[in-house]
Order: structure tokens, then sequence, then C-alpha cells
């Protein structure tokens, strides 16, 4: 935690990094309003995403579901065609099975401990939700913030996990300010504190980090393993290619028409392609027909 001697220097820290990001901080629409629903499109979009996808494919997204209620009445087809060029597919099906559930409870909850109970908002989005929605004082952790309060402590290599890293968020978090908080951190973790060349001298908090005399001694030899570290998969031919290839060409058949696994594979000129549709269909991908034609959900 950081602190001078006795002292306890969380607000000053705190009204730095907040006065850093009024002059800085990235401009995105769902920054600008509580609507807990835009809040939740926003935040799915974002996992493992580029923010720039985001910024092109959130208007487009929320035109077409205005409301969270529109967005559960929708056929999950419809969501998934909206959802092209996001990536990831399975992201459009867990928001829209939120939505439902959202409607269904008459309401989305105000706290984060609630809206972590309903199936595809984890823990991060449900701290999103409640910190810029409801002002709830609930620190969100992703990547970024686990490597500026691992840091702040003095953990150069970032070691923590996501869960080791939440009681520090919480104890930095401002109750004032909860959602600015939230933006101020993650944004400083993406464009100030990052995995490597840190720059330390640019950084607001740089006076209450334990690990900013070591960083800004090495910068280029900073390294940051992820707990439980794994290398990513190739995706270049990989079976999630594949399937993103299926949903893909499912995509541009006209609503109501299908496609037999013969036409897919001539399309795709793959082989495998009754075993990825096994695999789409458990996921609810897509739905297999009488006859083994298949089309969206």
């Amino acid at each position: 935690m950081p602190s001078r001697g006795s002292k306890d220097e969380r607000p000053l820290l705190r009204r730095a990094l907040l006065a850093w990001h009024r002059r800085h901080a990235l401009a995105a629409p769902w920054r600008e309003t509580r609507d807990p629903y835009h809040v939740l499109v926003a935040a799915v979009m974002a996992q493992q995403t580029q923010m720039s996808r985001v910024l092109l494919k959130f208007d487009e997204f929320i035109g077409a579901f205005p409301t969270v209620e529109g967005l559960a009445r929708a056929r999950p087809s419809r969501v998934l065609r909206v959802w092209e060029g996001m990536g990831y597919n399975l992201r459009a099906l867990r928001l829209h099975r939120a939505a439902k559930v959202v409607v269904d409870m008459g309401g989305f909850p105000r706290t984060a401990a609630e809206l972590e109970q309903i199936e595809g908002i984890g823990p991060f989005t449900a701290a999103i939700i409640s910190s810029f929605a409801f002002g709830e004082p609930a620190a969100a952790v992703d990547t970024n913030v686990r490597r500026v309060v691992a840091r702040l402590a003095g953990d150069v290599d970032v070691t923590l996990t996501d869960r080791d890293a939440q009681p520090a968020a919480d104890a930095l978090i401002s109750r004032r300010a909860p959602a600015s908080w939230n933006q101020a951190i993650m944004d400083l973790g993406g464009r100030v504190c990052t995995p490597r060349s840190p720059k330390c001298d640019a950084c607001p908090i740089a006076p209450w980090c334990r690990s900013a005399p070591k960083l800004g001694a090495q910068p280029q030899r900073v390294r940051e393993p992820r707990a439980g570290y794994r290398p990513r998969p190739r995706f270049e031919g990989s079976r999630r290619q594949q399937r993103g290839r299926i949903v893909q060409v499912l995509r541009e058949v006209p609503p109501g028409q299908s496609l037999s696994p013969a036409q897919l594979r001539r399309q795709l000129g793959a082989d495998g392609i009754p075993e990825l549709l096994e695999a789409l269909e458990r996921d609810g991908l897509v739905r297999r027909l009488p006859g083994g034609r298949v089309r969206l959900p």
C-alpha cells in the first residue's frame, strides 16, 4: 500500500491520478453515460479486443439493439450477424443470455456482487457496470490494473494474479469517484505503466511507486510473465479459426436459409466439418436441422 512512514498517502495518490486523467482521458461513448446496458455492451466487446475495433462496432450494436429489452428479444442469429468483425463469437451469445437474465430480473442489479451472479458477467464486468452506472466503489481488475497495483507494491515482474491484486485495487479505489478511478487506472496501465518500457517519467503516481527506481534504471529489460502463463496457440489454421470461418459463412446466408455440411466443405476447402459443427452446436453458435443442414441459431 503506497505510504511514507506512518502517513497514509493514498489520498494524494488518488488526487494525482485523477488529475492526470482529467487531462488525458480516452474518449469513448460508454464513458459518458450511466446506462448500465451501454456499459455492459462495451465491457463485453472490450474483452480481448482492441479499443479501436470496439469504437467502430459499439454504435452499430447499440443502434441495432437500443435497449437491454431489445437485445433480449432478438434472435441469436441476428445478434451474431451484428457482431460480425468482433471475433470471439461466444461473447455475443453470452451478452445475449445476460440481457435475457437482466430482463427476467426486472432490471440491472446495482452491486457488483449481484451482477456477478448473472451468467456471462464476470468480476471485471460486474465492477465496471456497478461503478460506472451506480457509483459503487467496486475496483475493476484487468491486466493493466493488475500491473499498476503490482508495481506500486514493488513487484516489477508482475507475478500477481487478478485475484491476488483485487485487495490492493479495492484499497486504492476512490470512493467519491469510482467510475473515474477505474477509467484512470486502466488508462494508466495501458498507456504509461506498460509491460515493456514503462514511461515512469510521465507517470503521475511514480512518487509512490516502489518499482519506479528499478524500472527507470532498466526500462528495456522489463518482462511481465502472467501467472500461469501459457503461450497463445497459433490462430492460423487452428480450430478456432475454422469455427470462426463457419460462423462467417453462415452469416452470409440469407435469414431462414441453411447450408449442408458438404456445401460448407466446398466453400471452406476444409476437412473435419462434422466435428466442428458438433462443437459449434454445443456452444449454441449453430443450429442443425433435420437432414443435417445448418444455419445460425
